[in-house]
């Protein structure tokens, strides 16, 4: 178990023993670090706020772990109670801490070639626009770096990383047409068909129909395949960065955590979004393709059980296995048998264990 690990386990045992002053100590320190365990560590410090009348305090923590992962829905519970119990005062998810608005600060900025039709998503360190070509007469996706982040190491490291990702040419992912480093933008193919998050919600508590959950796997396993054998891995993947060209038409965005084979930091935590990483990444492991396997496979998981696969609570607790697939419907019929199999595949929680490659898989979904 790395250092950063056995500091947190170290934390929670003290909570357990009503040593919340050491606790904090520790906790605080991790919370400053990236990935997994930064947001373990908050939510922990949340928590101890919470019990020790510091509301306001926590709400702001639970804000912070909610702009980083929208779907998190323990932060969504908390600050929800939390509200009600600070009088309507505590902080809502309806804009993220650390989201400063762009385009009034456009120092450095330049859109004279783009119209800004409206703005589509922000985040703690950007925001997306829906903008117009002037030249061509074609509309885009402008993602624009906030002024505080402009020279951050997750700004250089993702310009980095658009680079890589601009070198990738396929139909199950994102296309990038431009980017410019000192005004701080990236031009983006727009997709307008929404994201599987948003068609998972739409259909919840029910799963997705059983043919466009075949549909998907295929899609995103032939995807992936190209993007490893590109060298390429994507690092988070999760329904809010499948997005929809059209509708059956998913595609793979928002390469910000995608990282080059080989290029292994011993220094890096773990990145993504909690629920979706491998038990792997969340002891301090990098992505690797069998990471982003599993991903995919609890994806799949939540489409067929209409839930996502783990919550918060579950990685807080130390529970970080695979639960049992709810049985499926018609699940006699060998086609749907053999997709639960794959799904069960894919989440096996030691990577051994799972197909050695994209393209395994996919020959075991078509068997």
């Amino acid at each position: 178990m790395k250092p950063e690990n056995s500091r947190l386990a170290l934390a929670r045992q003290l909570v357990a023993q009503g040593e919340a002053a050491a606790a904090r100590s520790l906790l605080t320190a991790l919370a400053g670090t990236s990935g997994a365990l930064g947001r373990q560590a908050t939510a922990q410090l949340a928590v101890l706020d919470e019990e020790e009348g510091l509301l306001q305090a926590a709400a702001e923590r639970w804000q912070r772990l909610l702009a980083d992962d929208i779907d998190d829905p323990a932060a969504s519970a908390r600050l929800v109670r939390l509200r009600q119990r600070l009088g309507g005062t505590a902080l809502l998810p309806s804009n993220p801490v650390g989201a400063t608005p762009t385009l009034v600060q456009p120092e450095g900025l330049s859109l004279s070639r783009y119209e800004v039709v409206r703005e589509i998503g922000r985040g703690t360190t950007s925001t997306v626009y829906l903008a117009r070509d002037r030249s061509l007469g074609i509309e885009l996706a402008l993602k624009v770096f906030h002024p505080p982040a402009r020279l951050s190491e997750a700004c250089q490291r993702f310009f980095a990383e658009a680079r890589l990702v601009a070198g990738l040419r396929h139909p199950g992912v994102v296309a990038i047409y431009d980017l410019d480093e000192a005004a701080r933008t990236l031009v983006m193919e727009h997709l307008p068909g929404g994201s599987l998050r948003d068609r998972l919600a739409r259909v919840r508590p029910a799963a997705l129909p059983y043919e466009e959950t075949m549909a998907l796997a295929r899609s995103l396993l032939s995807t992936l395949a190209y993007v490893h054998a590109a060298g390429v891995v994507h690092g988070d993947i999760t329904p809010r960065n499948i997005l929809f060209r059209s509708p059956g038409e998913p595609v793979l965005a928002d390469f910000g955590s995608a990282r080059l084979l080989g290029t292994d930091n011993p220094d890096e935590l773990a990145g993504g979004t909690p629920i979706y990483l491998a038990p792997e990444q969340l002891r301090g492991a990098l992505s690797s393709p069998l990471t982003d396997l599993f991903a995919v496979g609890s994806i799949l998981w939540e489409a067929l059980a209409g839930r996502p696969m783990r919550q918060h609570a579950d990685l807080l607790a130390g529970r970080l296995d695979r639960p049992p697939l709810p049985r499926l419907p018609d699940q006699e019929s060998p086609a749907r048998a053999n997709l639960a199999d794959l799904v069960a595949w894919l989440t096996e929680s030691e990577p051994e264990k799972r197909p050695g490659s994209a393209g395994q898989a996919l020959r075991k979904l078509e068997n």
